[in-house]
């Protein structure tokens, strides 16, 4: 059984929920923009053993708003005051997408509250990663994004809206939409509407308007890295379905971590099934790292 919770870290209240079970703390952290539901797909087999959270980040879900104040250094904050105050004991950190290299800046902040993190297709090639938020495309769909967050529009509205949304061109030049998509259904689409319903819009500020640098800043990779002293798995996406985790870019940060490994899950695009409900892949590599610590 799941349980919601807040918790005020001193500037917003944040959502969570909490699974009723004994066992360590894993808390769990969706990318930008989600909800926690996200992990419906693994807490019930991540439950039998651990203590689950998972957490709305502000400005997301049912989570408080805080506007202006949505850079990556307000989410580790957020991050850092719950591992320190609202849990009883160190926990593991298990961050999807941008919240992965949020996970691990939290572990390098405060090292006595982490047993361990695990990082979900992160995109931690910094230059990389600006170089993406800085293009067209990148800009034109965070932007739409922004749009429809700030809109009126109903869920079922949102859902038509964003299936209509260009995600690529054909091999016959003509624009594939976002609900033509292999694997996209109807309900896929109401969960990402439902996400943007719920969703401030000022959280897309940077993202819909190509101030990719301006936004990671604060972030340091190499430092980061060499203040992390718990074990981090770097969990990537197959590159030939859309992994944001280069080889090249995991490679090098295990190198730098104290206590650094990497898996891929072949097959798996950027949700790592979270988004197909096919979570077996990535339920082996959590239990298997979870088991070690």
């Amino acid at each position: 059984m799941l349980h919601e919770r807040t918790f005020d870290t001193g500037e917003v209240v944040l959502n969570y929920v909490e699974s009723s079970s004994e066992g360590p703390p894993l808390v769990l952290l969706h990318g930008i923009p989600g909800r926690w539901q996200e992990f419906l797909p693994i807490i019930p087999a991540l439950a039998t053993r651990w203590r689950v959270c998972a957490m709305d980040l502000r400005g997301h879900g049912a989570s408080g708003r805080v506007p202006g104040r949505y850079l990556p250094e307000d989410y580790v904050g957020d991050f850092v005051a719950f591992l320190a105050r609202g849990l009883s004991e160190p926990a593991v950190v298990f961050g999807m997408s941008a919240s992965g290299l949020g996970a691990m800046a939290a572990a390098a902040g405060c090292p006595s509250r982490l047993r361990g993190v695990v990082a979900g297709d992160s995109p931690i090639d910094k230059e990389a990663l600006v170089a993406w938020m800085e293009s067209p495309g990148f800009v034109s769909h965070f932007a739409a994004e922004r749009e429809l967050a700030g809109s009126m529009l109903t869920v079922p509205e949102l859902a038509k809206a964003l299936g209509d949304l260009p995600a690529g061109v054909g091999e016959d030049g003509s624009v594939v939409r976002q609900r033509d998509l292999p694997g996209k259904d109807e309900l896929q689409l109401r969960s990402w509407a439902r996400t943007i319903h719920d969703l401030d819009a000022d959280v897309l500020a940077f993202h819909g308007t190509g101030r990719g640098r301006e936004y990671l800043s604060s972030i340091d990779t190499d430092a980061i890295y060499g203040a992390i002293e718990c074990p981090v798995l770097l969990v990537r996406a197959d590159p030939e379905c859309g992994a944001l985790m280069s080889p090249e870019a995991a490679t090098q940060a295990v190198g730098q971590l104290a206590d650094g490994v990497q898996v891929v899950l072949t097959g798996q695009g950027h949700g790592l099934g979270l988004d197909t409900w096919q979570t077996a892949p990535l339920l082996a590599a959590l239990t298997g790292f979870l088991d070690l610590l």
